[in-house]
């Protein structure tokens, strides 16, 4: 047989996986992808090196897929063209419990078979902005759509240890590399996301049964509290689980009177792997003693789409009176003075006085007045006169 016979069987091969993948091609996960990628950012501008989004869906107790959406895919349906084709490495990459892997698509092999596909898991090491890959083993039951623009693993979970229900698969990114025939070293033409990782996937199982896992957390459990100033906890709730949740939060009732706590917002939804926040405010009576203390505990109730329903963890949070009464302006000397004066106690001393020393001018006066009179009315004696 011809080795452009047995390509010609490949590629007929190739042509019947759409039909095989139409079934898959529509699934939650891939409406929501863990990776995603601006469209049309490839190094080179081909397509079929510009990945748009990866994602991990299909999951059973020994295995799970992922998918990777391109913008398109190359068939090679011109047998002339494989001898000298690029070889283009399609990968999602991945950690589970601080191990890095990779899954791989190669496409083509140039062999002495010709063109084949080829699947595999590497495990990773990372070192600065490279990586070092390992291959681990071979993938089987793997699938390259041209016509759906996508490449899906099927992936065992022997592969890894303890991969239970609950299990994130964290550190999520997706990448093209290509290398052209002849050269020794590959360059990558996308990264999904542009830097970072995407979101988290977490290990269910094959009951599909949603995971519920809400955190609840504040960056300084303790606040001060002023009779003119609440106290404010900024609350963070993370939905840690696999899908969105109704979450309920309720607090304490303060066992002081006078005070009042109230939560901003107490009834959140939110999608997987996401964060809300919400402000707690607790407000403390006016007469308040400075170190007077408020404990509040924050919890709250969870409800998933599916009517199953969980709790958050609870917060311990405590508000404490904390006022240093403001010092009253300085005073000017003469307000001083005049304030003194003004006292009523001072005040009744200096009518006192002033009627007292009003009394004893009015008796030096009168005195006055009756010595002016008794020398005018004494009699003037006669001068005597001269001799003559």
């Amino acid at each position: 047989m011809s080795d452009i016979r047995k390509v010609g069987l490949l590629l007929a091969g190739l042509l019947v996986l759409p039909a095989l993948f139409a079934a898959f091609a529509a699934t939650a996960s891939e409406a929501q992808p863990e990776v995603t990628d601006v469209k049309g950012d490839s190094a080179s501008g081909k397509d079929s090196r510009d990945l748009t989004a990866a994602f991990f869906h299909t999951e059973t107790n020994d295995s799970f897929k992922v998918s990777l959406n391109l913008t398109a895919l190359e068939s090679y349906t011109n047998p002339n063209d494989l001898t000298n084709a690029p070889t283009t490495e399609y990968q999602v990459y991945f950690s589970v419990a601080g191990d890095n892997y990779t899954v791989v698509c190669r496409v083509p092999v140039h062999g002495p078979f010709g063109f084949t596909i080829q699947y595999e898991i590497r495990s990773v090491e990372y070192k600065g902005t490279t990586t070092v890959e390992t291959q681990m083993a071979s993938l089987s039951g793997c699938t390259y759509s041209p016509n759906d623009h996508l490449i899906s693993w099927l992936v065992q979970k022997t592969h890894f240890s303890n991969l239970t229900a609950g299990t994130h698969l964290t550190k999520t990114w997706a990448a093209v590399y290509n290398r052209n025939f002849g050269d020794s070293e590959r360059r990558i033409e996308d990264r999904g996301p542009n830097s970072g990782f995407g979101k988290d996937y977490i290990i269910r199982g094959s009951s599909g049964a949603d995971i519920i896992d809400v955190k609840l957390s504040v960056d300084n459990v303790t606040q001060p509290c002023k009779p003119n100033e609440a106290a404010t906890f900024r609350i963070s709730v993370f939905n840690n689980g696999t899908s969105q949740v109704s979450v309920h939060l309720a607090n304490s009732t303060p066992d002081k009177n006078g005070w009042i706590v109230e939560l901003a917002l107490s009834n959140l939804t939110i999608p997987a792997n996401y964060t809300r926040t919400v402000n707690l405010v607790v407000s403390c009576p006016r007469d308040a003693a400075n170190g007077t203390s408020l404990t509040v505990t924050v919890s709250g109730s969870v409800t998933t789409p599916g009517n199953q329903t969980g709790q958050t963890n609870s917060l311990t949070l405590v508000a404490t009176v904390n006022y240093i009464p403001p010092k009253p302006p300085e005073t000017p000397w003469w307000r001083q003075l005049l304030d003194f004066f003004l006292k009523p106690t001072v005040l009744t001393y200096v009518v006192y006085v002033l009627m007292v020393l009003a009394i004893v001018g009015a008796a030096a006066q009168a005195a006055v007045s009756r010595a002016r009179r008794k020398r005018e009315e004494e009699p003037v004696p006669l001068s005597p006169s001269p001799l003559p």
